[in-house]
């Protein structure tokens, strides 16, 4: 267990040496250091092993916001040095070599979230992309922080300072010129309770409050996850985030919040001011739940996440942030302690404290501060070719990480003080001027750019056959639905009872009908209609004992499979209920419920589900170069199957070709790409 072997040999050197002086043996409280042993004997060939930012002391007076903002610039110097100056550092390929380092081999590690806005602000400064991984650090960004002010200030209609915190955030933007005007000179009031004046709607605090008073009306049929999902599309939240320089990295946070606000109404919760307190927590320093937020799979950017989320992870350049943060913090606030021989110690205040407990606090800051050298430890071990350490202090500054380790780091033989350049930063292009078009040029590109955006790139099988047909039909009904359904219900359209036995055939053993009972007992509860199990099972029955399902549970099949492929110029998409192969040829399958009791009435359904069975053999066709054989529409009858192949399969296919092409262009949507399940 003492060897390691992700680290190679001058930085486990280096991490014995600090942590060795620094973790000493407390009966109760710290076990004694044991040194590590490296794998790995190689060192990177360009680049210290480990690099000291701030090895001197700061002999200047320095704010803590001063300190983090000397900190947060040398850092991201640093980092742009390594990358982009004359000799880039080198890391381990994973074949036996060596290549230059990226912006992903790079991870900042920080103790909390203190430093987050000033270290993001310096890498802006110096054009390093970067991205923000863990959630307390997604929840302590201010785009996060002010979209959940809002929300504050809409669950408290009579907390006028949540409204004007909502106000004053770039998701309204009204400056303090305006909320002065409104008090001052408007006369007007920061609460969604009063009225706005008829003369003043158009003022921009009044623009503002009226947009929150529309979110206050809906929280009461609505989640928290619609409310935050409106908010954002509304006020153009991800549109903004544009004109901040790291848009791709705000859209991440935006999706990662709305989909854990999703996850936590899938759990049970419904209140909105609950939701608010629970947010809370997850941006808290102490949050024992670090989730990673995975980044899209093209972004090179520097990862920045806190040491507890960075637990079990490896990085090829590690950078050790926020050693200006101090390792044992003040007491705040009221708080409770279980010393292991005693009765509990409550704190509720500096003067107003249990017996007992100031006995308790020096063993309790021990600990602490135990705890948090191993979490500093644990840092220093996440790194595989490079460790840089920040040790930017003052002469006051007393129980930081940098001043705690300053000492045995700066008489370490293999620790490498580190100056960046200012000449090796990469220099910022300039936008290049653009002529501005006159007043109908404009009008004329604009006009054309949202017809060209408005027109259907993706066309749904079923779209095709609902704009075929004259009348509503369940069975076409899969307009998309609220995305904060639960699981087993997203995906599934038309009626309840049709839902269900879709929902039952793609779980059951084709051949025996295996978990059929428990399955239709499920997909029942599941869409409310459990007095309808009875009709679930029975329809499902009658589907195993068609043809094609006999046919397919004795090869290869698949269910529940989703298609897309070109069709012309666009895209043709669906949901394939049963694909399997015969010995001619693949073979589609749709499973209706609908009722038919006469042949007209087949031919009728048939008639308006014909375009969308002939897309889905299109797509398939397409998708797999594999010819199609056959498309069938079974019907599950309450009395029994009928089953209806399609006639004249290449003549539809031919007809889905010209009806794609006819839908997207005269369609007028106000997305580009319309998906349907």
């Amino acid at each position: 267990l003492t060897v390691n072997f992700r680290t190679t040999e001058p930085v486990i050197e280096w991490i014995n040496d600090i942590f060795g002086a620094l973790i000493v043996a407390e009966p109760g409280s710290q076990a004694a250091y044991v040194a590590l042993s490296a794998h790995r004997q190689e060192s990177a060939p360009v680049g210290p092993a480990v690099a000291v930012l701030g090895a001197e002391t700061h002999a200047e007076k320095l704010s803590a916001d001063e300190l983090r903002a000397v900190e947060s610039r040398d850092i991201a110097a640093a980092v742009s040095e390594l990358l982009h100056g004359p000799s880039p550092w080198s890391v381990d390929d994973g074949e036996g070599g060596w290549r230059p380092a990226i912006a992903s081999d790079v991870c900042i590690l920080l103790p909390s979230r203190t430093s987050l806005s000033a270290l993001e602000a310096a890498l802006t400064a110096v054009g390093v992309p970067y991205r923000a991984e863990t959630s307390s650090l997604v929840y302590a960004s201010r785009e996060i922080r002010e979209v959940l002010l809002a929300l504050a200030a809409v669950a408290d209609p009579t907390d006028e300072l949540a409204t004007v915190a909502a106000l004053r955030s770039f998701v309204y933007g009204c400056g303090d010129d305006d909320l002065a005007h409104w008090r001052l000179g408007v006369r007007g009031r920061f609460t969604l309770r009063a009225p706005i004046p008829e003369e003043h709607e158009s003022h921009p605090v009044a623009l503002g409050l009226q947009h929150l008073q529309q979110l206050h009306e809906a929280r009461l049929w609505s989640t928290p996850a619609e409310l935050l999902d409106r908010l954002i599309r509304e006020r153009g939240v991800l549109e903004t985030a544009i004109a901040g320089g790291n848009p791709r990295d705000v859209w991440r946070r935006l999706r990662f919040v709305i989909d854990q606000a999703r996850a936590w109404v899938d759990a049970g919760g419904v209140d909105l001011r609950a939701y608010l307190r629970w947010a809370r927590l997850q941006g808290a320093d102490n949050a024992r739940v670090s989730e990673t937020v995975l980044p899209e799979t093209d972004d090179d950017s520097v990862r920045i996440m806190t040491i507890h989320g960075s637990k079990g992870l490896e990085f090829p350049i590690t950078v050790l942030a926020g050693m200006t943060t101090k390792i044992q913090k003040a007491d705040r606030g009221a708080s409770i302690s279980f010393p292991p021989d005693s009765d509990p110690v409550l704190r509720l205040s500096s003067v107003v404290t249990s017996k007992g407990y100031s006995t308790w606090k020096s063993t309790d800051d021990q600990m602490n501060e135990h705890e948090r050298l191993r979490l500093l430890y644990v840092a220093a071990t996440r790194a595989r070719d490079h460790l840089i350490v920040s040790l930017h202090r003052t002469e006051s500054t007393a129980s930081t990480g940098a001043s705690v380790m300053a000492g045995p780091a700066n008489e370490c033989g293999v620790s490498t003080p580190f100056v960046p350049t200012i000449a090796s930063r990469p220099a910022l292009r300039p936008p290049e001027p653009v002529a501005i078009p006159d007043r109908d040029t404009w009008l004329t590109e604009r006009s054309d750019a949202l017809k060209r955006a408005s027109a259907r790139t993706v066309v749904a099988a079923t779209t095709l056959a609902r704009e075929a047909a004259e009348a509503a039909d369940p069975g076409l009904d899969k307009q998309p639905r609220d995305l904060d359904l639960p699981p087993w219900q997203k995906g599934r359209y038309g009626t309840a009872v049709g839902r269900a036995v879709h929902g039952v055939l793609q779980v059951i053993g084709l051949a025996d009908g295996a978990g059929l009972t428990a399955a239709a007992a499920a997909q029942a509860a599941a869409e409310g209609v459990a007095n309808r199990q009875d009709v679930i099972e029975r329809l499902a029955r009658h589907a195993l004992a068609t043809t094609v399902a006999a046919e397919a549970a004795a090869g290869e099949f698949w269910r529940e499979l989703w298609v897309a492929a070109p069709i012309g110029d666009h895209l043709v998409e669906g949901y394939v209920d049963l694909l399997y192969r015969s010995p001619n040829g693949l073979v589609v399958v749709d499973w209706k419920t609908d009722q038919v009791h006469d042949d007209a009435a087949v031919a009728a359904k048939v008639a308006r589900y014909r375009l969308q069975g002939a897309a889905y053999a299109a797509a398939v066709e397409t998708a797999t170069g594999e010819a199609v054989d056959r498309m069938v529409f079974v019907f599950l009858n309450d009395d029994g199957p009928v089953e209806v192949e399609l006639p004249d399969l290449a003549a539809a296919i031919a007809e889905v070709k010209a009806s794609t092409a006819e839908l997207a262009e005269t369609s007028a949507v106000s997305e580009a790409v319309v998906e349907f399940e």
